[in-house]
């Protein structure tokens, strides 16, 4: 198990740090070159995209990993009836464009819907490839192969970019990833094909998969509601805005869940009833989330005018404030993302969608709440409290009813690292009259240096240093 995790870690960090990087490279040079309307008009598209993705994959993927039961005939099988469906779901998204339009009363909706119903069907189809390698833990096959794809479409949507594709050049940079991992699962996994359209194989997943898919779903609209209701209700430049600096504290989860949550549910499945194990497992590394996502909301929040203009320019000013109140959630975030792995791996998706209800509900309320406000930062200062209240319920319901424990367990864990982010945002408000220099880079920088020195000077006499060593070491 320890070597799994090893191997999984390094080639989950190669994969997500390329997206990562190149990711950022896009943003910053088409934050250049295109208008915050056309990140608001693409928004909206993907919105509705991550939304027919999921229903796409339908939580097959996790099912597929928990069942040992399944042979080499069932992953034909449901290879088989993916594929069906998903060619309902392109046909059915690219037909979607046209209600959209009407509802945003824009036609350019309309192709760009169709364009990427080609994403619709490529996920559909790489569902069971994509869980196989999972299952087998072939985590070096997974993320190279996403590095590839990342870079390829990276350098297409630049190019269209400079070509003046304007808003296509966002969604090719999406779509074209999604097609050559498609071209790359047909090389590297050989599913046994077959004319078959057996119930049975379906069977043995759907009640592990409806329950992730409830979960999925809700989480979808939670965490959409605000893009859907900003677009429509203050436009598609406030959407502009307000995705760019959503964008960027959710970074911090793609960095590091996008590391550990891939690796974590088809290690610790082989083992779910062993719950002391996972207990600890979930404690060091919500300790370990901690250690980095308390600073860094201190760093973000205090920071938000200098990262924005640094990276986008001074014509995303109006999204400096909504970076500075959404990076008060970014420690909850990361926290509350690792517990969907936990409640996979003990075998308890219903409790996950459960839980998924009520936080839904929480943040559905809090967006409707800021959007009647009509400004931007009373959303953000919403979707932020919605965002620690889940944090709450999710990880009390994980702690009491999956780890069998209390959740005073897991604030005693937080509790050094919560300190850390009060002495990391004290520095940092001490030194910010001293270093507003006239180069954003450079501000950065400077307190970029102190934050870190302040983050080693506390792990070194507070001896974290040597837990941090003992968790990388395992």
């Amino acid at each position: 198990m320890k070597n799994d995790f090893k191997i999984g870690i390094i080639f989950s960090a190669l994969g997500q740090y390329s997206y990562l990087f190149i990711q950022l490279i896009i943003n910053i040079v088409l934050s250049r070159i295109l208008s915050p309307a056309d990140f608001g008009i693409a928004m909206i598209v993907q919105v509705f995209l991550y939304f027919f993705q999921m229903l796409v994959n339908a939580g097959m993927g996790p099912a597929i990993v928990q069942n040992k039961e399944l042979t080499k005939k069932d992953y034909g099988v449901l290879f088989n009836h993916s594929a069906i469906f998903a060619a309902f779901c392109a046909l059915f998204f690219g037909s979607f464009g046209f209600i959209v339009s009407q509802i945003y009363n824009n036609s350019i909706y309309i192709p760009l819907f169709w364009c990427m119903s080609v994403v619709i069907l490529a996920d559909g189809l790489n569902i069971v490839p994509n869980a196989l390698l999972t299952k087998e833990k072939r985590f070096i096959a997974i993320n190279l192969r996403q590095a590839v794809a990342n870079l390829i479409g990276a350098a297409v949507g630049v190019v269209s970019a400079l070509l003046g594709a304007g808003v296509y050049a966002l969604i090719l940079s999406v779509a074209v990833p999604a097609v050559i991992i498609l071209i790359l699962n047909a090389f590297i996994v050989k599913i046994q094909l077959t004319k078959s359209l057996d119930i049975k194989p379906l069977k043995a997943v759907w009640h592990f998969a409806k329950n992730q898919l409830g979960f999925t779903i809700l989480t979808y609209f939670g965490k959409n509601s605000d893009n859907m209701l900003i677009g429509r209700f203050l436009g598609d430049a406030a959407l502009g805005f307000y995705s760019k600096a959503y964008g960027l504290i959710v970074t911090p989860n793609v960095a590091f869940l996008g590391i550990i949550n891939p690796v974590l549910q088809p290690i610790l499945s082989e083992h779910q009833e062993n719950i002391p194990l996972i207990k600890e497992t979930y404690l060091n590394v919500a300790k370990m989330l901690g250690v980095i996502g308390f600073p860094l909301t201190a760093f973000m929040a205090l920071n938000a005018d200098k990262i924005i203009y640094f990276l986008f320019g001074r014509q995303w000013q109006a999204a400096v404030i909504v970076l500075a109140m959404l990076s008060l959630s970014i420690w909850a975030q990361m926290i509350s993302a690792a517990t969907s792995s936990i409640f996979q791996a003990r075998n308890q998706p219903h409790l996950m969608f459960r839980i998924s209800i009520i936080s839904t509900i929480c943040i559905v309320l809090a967006t409707v709440i800021g959007i009647l406000s009509g400004k931007l930062a009373v959303i953000s200062i919403c979707i932020s409290t919605a965002y620690l209240l889940d944090f709450l319920m999710t990880n009390y319901v994980l702690m009491t009813y999956t780890l069998k424990d209390h959740i005073i367990t897991l604030f005693k864990v937080l509790a050094k690292p919560f300190l850390l982010g009060i002495i990391t945002a004290l520095s940092i408000l001490l030194i910010k009259p001293v270093t507003n220099f006239s180069s954003d880079f450079l501000t950065l920088l400077v307190r970029g240096i102190a934050w870190l020195v302040v983050i080693i000077a506390y792990l070194l006499l507070t001896g974290e240093l040597k837990f941090i060593k003992r968790f990388l070491g395992k």
